[in-house]
């Protein structure tokens, strides 16, 4: 990566941008997967 270029900024913020969004999307569907196992523990549970 040439650190010289005038775009450099643009592309470093491009990458950082990049990898929030997936970071928020990983912790999410962690989250949601929790959360829906929980449900399904709960469901069972009732159900029995």
């Amino acid at each position: 990566m040439d650190t010289t270029s005038p775009h450099f900024a643009y592309v470093l913020a491009s990458y950082v941008l990049s990898g929030a969004v997936l970071l928020g999307l990983l912790l999410w569907t962690v989250v949601r997967k929790r959360n829906l196992d929980a449900e399904a523990r709960r469901v069972l549970k009732s159900g029995e």
